[in-house]
């Protein structure tokens, strides 16, 4: 037998069939891997096909767990795994004793970790200023966008999926973001191992693979060596790393508010929108573009492969906006629309 069924990942998904799939997802997922030159066409869109393709079939063409995590429905909950879901929240001050903003989610691994990310855009703070001789904000993540990507992606790759209860955590206080994983460190890896070059052990492979082919990791093994060095080039501390009660808690010290710091409710995209939509009122239709340019273009890097409608719903403008905005971005060069123009979204420009 096959060493991959070790692995929970690779076990039969029983009960699970191509209906309980998100076959956008399933072809997104397909498209970017082949424009990154991670996969070749198969020359057919046929959905078992490519998961075949991507190894996430077992037993002929029974879906394998590792099938069902990544590209079940979003929002559709599944008896047989409780633990596909994410649990987001927004603390008051530095303890968990109050609440400001709580949310469960169910669904795939990128749905979930989308999910994970508008939160982020909402309620991380941001840093803002006026670039002399412009008129439009320049607005900036408190900590580097693909840090936090990275961080995301891993809890997802190396969670233990085998704890029904378990699930990825995102916790923002007033000081710090925690990213948590359920499971532990597997093959004697340790925290101050994993900031040192190591050896690539993934505890669910096949999940690392697939999210390699999409992107959304760069190299296996350089994980946690990527988000120390793009939080040392950004002159931010590296973030902790510890084991905490059966998971695994990455932490980022959020820097201290500076002048021009808001922080608090919708600082991040959909204040980014909205400011754009009011100055565009008020002063002229080129400024509100610019603005709001500067909002989306975060949102999109933050969310790969959105299409014009969910960008229009996430910043509560009218679509006619949103493809306004886009198209002063294609014609800056720094985003383009990948794949079909059904199941096609727009990414930052490589």
């Amino acid at each position: 037998m096959s060493e991959d069924w070790k692995f929970w990942e690779m076990q039969p998904a029983v009960g699970c069939s191509e209906e309980d799939l998100d076959i956008d997802e399933i072809f997104v997922t397909l498209e970017e891997s082949i424009r990154r030159g991670r996969s070749v066409d198969p020359g057919t869109r046929e959905p078992l096909a490519v998961l075949r393709g991507l190894g996430l079939l077992v037993n002929g063409e029974q879906l394998s767990r590792a099938a069902v995590a990544l590209f079940c429905k979003d929002e559709v909950a599944l008896p047989e795994f409780p633990q596909f879901n994410l649990r987001v929240a927004r603390f008051k001050g530095t303890s968990r004793d109050e609440f400001l903003d709580n949310r469960q989610y169910t669904g795939n691994a990128f749905a979930l970790m989308r999910r994970a990310e508008r939160f982020l855009i909402d309620w991380l703070p941001v840093a803002s200023k006026i670039v002399s001789g412009q008129m439009a904000r320049i607005d900036t993540p408190a900590l580097p966008t693909e840090a936090v990507r990275e961080a995301l992606a891993n809890a997802f790759i190396h969670r233990d999926y085998t704890s029904a209860a378990g699930s990825v955590a995102v916790a923002l206080y007033d000081d710090r973001l925690e990213v948590i994983s359920p499971g532990e460190l597997h093959f004697g890896l340790t925290p101050e191992i994993l900031y040192q070059p190591h050896e690539s052990k993934p505890w669910n492979p096949w999940i690392a693979k697939v999210f390699y082919r999409r992107g959304l990791i760069e190299t296996w093994g350089r994980g946690t060596l990527r988000i120390a060095s793009l939080m040392q080039s950004a002159g931010l501390p590296v973030p902790t790393l510890h084991e905490n009660s059966g998971s695994v808690v990455m932490t980022f010290k959020l820097p201290e508010p500076r002048g021009g710091v808001n922080v608090g409710a919708n600082v991040g995209a959909n204040v980014g929108a909205n400011v754009g939509a009011n100055v565009g009122a008020n002063v002229g239709v080129n400024v509100g573009v610019n603005v709001g340019v500067n909002a989306l273009f975060p949102y999109i890097q933050a969310n790969p492969g959105h299409r014009a409608v969910e960008m229009a719903a996430s910043f509560k403008v009218t679509q006619r906006t949103i493809e306004r905005w886009l198209k002063q971005l294609r014609e800056e060069g720094r985003v383009e629309f990948v794949g079909s123009p059904k199941t096609g979204g727009y990414y930052p420009k490589q």
